[in-house]
């Protein structure tokens, strides 16, 4: 291989080709003189005590030593020429080219790539710095020769008309566990469990890290339902790689038992000893320069940053309920819509041994853990992950991570260990069972003398009934057609000789080899996206309960997913809404009641609905899914037809999500509060006023029915009415505003402005004995503290006061004629 040796951006000034000492065809050997070149510099000299001194022109002549060895195969320069910048000047042809690389060592010719040399700008070892190899990340190679072994893969595999399929393990095609129940209940066929788990496999890892409860524990592993059909089918389709956050010894375990013969995966399988991240994933580790033939099936799409085109994100697989993956101690916690696990009321325990990431809230169940499995308790871990991402992103020692991953995943198994979550889940399943049992023959007792007790039946915690493989399956087809459809359409629009392309903007036409010319092989990372992106096109989502409050639902993963199937995610409800999504266990949020009065025609479904259709590739009938409407929320008051969708999302956008019977309960438990301190007065303590016991409110209503249809001098009933109901309201309401019209005041007419009605109206109530002066008051000792501190005000000085306010515009008007 020819290397081109150039002057170096070091050259600063101008330099003479003085003398080249070797010709074209003899051999260098690394830091051997190859050339001279000269260049002039400006000397002062004499005796600067004597002040004399003057410039000197210099030359100096310097030898140039070859960074490599090889032959020289041409010059570029020629003795005496003038170089003033940076320039390429010889041409030799290296007697190895070192592009691959092991260990520090080069993997043809077995020279030491660490060693360095002043002549030498870069280190040998930079030549060769892509790691692409599954399970050797000291093997590595340089640019050129990694393009070569990607374009050779793709080649090969158009000829088979097949695609690359990375696979996850942990909750994506299997779920582990090292509770040690799973293996008794293995070993007892009454167990309600025995069926569920008698074709779990155990193993036992022999791990030199581990030395705790961890390095002699079983690992009991459970396939996903119809993994093994699943994974012979993609075979015939896709190239199969396994990708897992597991150790390497793990991971290989798994793959003996997944795949026994080694015909599935083979040695492709990287695990997290190889992967050079504690808290991602990335194709570039083993396809550094060609994804577009590549798909991914995970669980989770977090530990896929740059690689979301390119993942079909499947349900993740909880077969031991509450244990969550055991091998992402570090990675980032997941976002999640949760999933309805059976049965809700049964998990209510978790074990600190399930990993970081399920360890929430105090809940096994993903019903109880919420959207993002975030919501309590992890505050302390969160900031722990942090500090390691930092750490790895500013290049941090990887092997000290690695040893505190490994710290920490022992802890967590061993808890997992001692305290047994499933055992204890069983057993309060057990629980519910018997109460159930007893509220039964109780029953049959009164019904009958002689009913007969019913059998205890124990129910069974797993549950063994995903589907989710069946789909995926379907998927990979379909993506797979829709890819080589494309491909063949290429093709056929080539043109030319055996088949030819010409390339946009050249006149040059560039020959298909035998597979084809790679430039005009589709990307799966667009032939995906357009497949789903019709799944939900049209429809416009409004979520409520899934994500929390603080949270911003457009960022959220689970609206992510639902946009990249087509859906338009908004936050707020408006007329455009066609579905709200909501859990089973929040039906009655502020946005469920919004919808449910103003909005008739949305279709309000619990989110089982959305993850369906996401699974399925395709939208489902939401009937099976809708949400049971309470009848008060359909009562609510309607909005008005002059009421805009954005204030209704204004007003829907500031409301609490959480139930609103919560919120009666406590003020109703408030109210309902008894006076700790003493305060309230005894005539208060009943509950009871004591101006509503003792007050003649008969009288009180004869005497204003009186005033309000006393007659004027001027025989205006209507006007006296008028002027008394403004009045009244403004005494034991809210004043009307002047020229308000009301639904009692149509048909009436009124003159508010009349100065001998305003003045007869409070000559009449100045005038007035009222009954309103008998309503008995609180003694001064017991009454309640005011503000402004009115003590024993009299209640007739305060109507006459409210009447005056009433009438104080009208009487400044009329002043002149009294």
């Amino acid at each position: 291989m020819s290397k081109v040796l150039k002057f170096g951006a070091n050259l600063k000034y101008t330099i003479i080709i003085h003398k080249l000492l070797k010709r074209p065809g003899d051999r260098v050997k690394k830091q051997e003189v190859i050339l001279q070149y000269k260049f002039t510099w400006t000397k002062r000299v004499g005796d600067p005590l004597k002040g004399e001194e003057w410039n000197e022109e210099q030359t100096t002549i310097t030898d140039w030593e070859s960074p490599v060895e090889g032959e020289v195969v041409r010059w570029m320069i020629r003795e005496g020429m003038s170089v003033e910048r940076d320039m390429e000047f010889v041409d030799i042809k290296e007697d190895c080219s070192h592009t691959i690389q092991f260990a520090g060592l080069c993997a043809m010719c077995g020279k030491d790539m660490t060693e360095t040399s002043w002549v030498s700008r870069t280190a040998d070892t930079d030549r060769a710095g892509i790691s692409m190899i599954h399970d050797h990340t000291d093997l590595k190679f340089s640019e050129i020769e990694a393009t070569g072994i990607e374009e050779k893969r793709q080649r090969r595999l158009l000829k088979q008309r097949r695609l690359t399929l990375v696979v996850d393990l942990d909750q994506t095609v299997i779920h582990a566990c090292i509770e040690p129940t799973i293996g008794e209940w293995q070993r007892d066929p009454t167990s309600p469990n025995y069926d569920a788990v008698k074709d779990v496999v155990a193993f036992q890892l022999h791990e030199d890290v581990s030395h705790g409860l961890a390095s002699r524990a079983w690992y009991y592993i459970k396939m996903r339902p119809g993994l093994k059909e699943f994974l012979s089918n993609a075979a015939e389709l896709y190239e199969l790689h396994v990708y897992t956050m597991g150790t390497r010894a793990y991971a290989m375990a798994i793959a003996k038992i997944i795949d026994p013969d080694q015909r599935l995966f083979g040695d492709r399988i990287i695990s997290r000893d190889e992967n050079g991240s504690m808290t991602a994933k990335k194709l570039e580790r083993l396809f550094p320069y060609y994804k577009n033939m590549v798909l991914i099936i995970d669980d989770r799409s977090d530990v896929w940053p740059e690689d979301r085109r390119n993942l079909i994100k499947v349900h993740r697989y909880d077969f031991f309920v509450g244990i969550g993956d055991i091998n992402s101690s570090f990675l980032p916690k997941r976002e999640e819509i949760p999933k309805d696990v059976w049965p809700v009321k049964a998990i209510q325990v978790t074990s600190e041994a399930s990993t970081a990431e399920n360890a929430v809230a105090g809940s096994a169940t993903d019903e109880a853990i919420g959207q993002n499995e975030r919501t309590v308790g992890i505050s302390a871990n969160t900031s722990r992950i942090s500090a390691l991402e930092s750490l790895a992103q500013v290049g941090g020692d990887g092997q000290a991570l690695l040893e505190e991953q490994s710290a920490e995943q022992e802890n967590l198994l061993e808890k997992q260990i001692i305290e047994r979550p499933l055992a204890h889940l069983q057993e309060q399943l057990d629980q519910e069972g018997t109460k159930e049992e007893s509220v039964k023959a109780e029953a049959d007792t009164q019904n009958g003398a002689h009913a007969k007790p019913h059998p205890h039946h124990r129910h069974n915690l797993l549950k063994d009934d995903d589907v989710e493989l069946k789909y995926l399956g379907q998927h990979l087809s379909r993506v797979h057609k829709a890819f080589y459809d494309q491909y063949d359409n290429a093709l056929i629009s080539a043109h030319g000789g055996r088949v030819a392309q010409l390339k946009p903007g050249k006149t040059k036409k560039i020959p298909l080899n035998d597979a084809a010319d790679l430039k005009i092989v589709p990307d799966v990372g667009d032939v995906y996206p357009a497949i789903k992106s019709r799944v939900l096109r049209g429809t416009v989502l409004v979520m409520s309960g899934l994500v929390p409050l603080p949270a911003d639902v457009l960022r959220a993963e689970i609206a992510l997913q639902a946009q990249s199937f087509g859906a338009v995610i908004e936050r707020d409800l408006s007329r455009r809404t066609t579905h709200l999504i909501t859990p089973n266990s929040r039906t009655r949020t502020s946005k469920v009641r919004q919808a449910a009065s103003r909005y008739p025609n949305i279709k309000i479904v619990t989110h089982q609905w959305l993850l369906d259709t996401i699974s399925k590739w395709e939208q489902q009938d939401s009937t099976p899914y809708l949400v049971e409407i309470h009848e008060s929320d359909r009562k609510s008051a309607p909005m008005s037809p002059h009421e805009s969708d954005e204030s209704a999302a204004d007003e829907d956008s500031t409301a609490d999500e959480e139930d609103n019977d919560d919120l009666a309960s406590i003020f109703a438990s408030q109210e309902t509060e008894q006076d700790p301190d003493g305060l309230m007065p005894e005539a208060l303590a009943s509950g009871t006023s004591p101006i509503q016991e003792n007050f003649d409110w008969e009288s009180v209503d004869d005497e204003l029915k009186e005033f309000m249809t006393s007659d004027t001098d001027d025989g205006n009933d209507s006007d006296a009415s008028s002027s008394t109901t403004d009045t009244t309201r403004g005494v034991r309401g809210t004043k009307r505003n002047h020229g308000e019209i009301t639904d009692d005041d149509e048909g009436d007419e009124r003159d508010v402005d009349s100065p001998s009605t305003s003045a007869k109206k409070q000559r009449i109530s100045n005038n007035r004995s009222t009954a309103l002066k008998h309503a008995e008051t609180l003694a001064k000792e017991a009454s309640l503290p005011t503000p402004g501190g009115i003590e024993d005000a009299d209640i007739n000085d305060d109507l006459n006061a409210a009447l005056e306010a009433a009438f104080a515009e009208p009487e400044e008007t009329t002043g002149a004629e009294e």
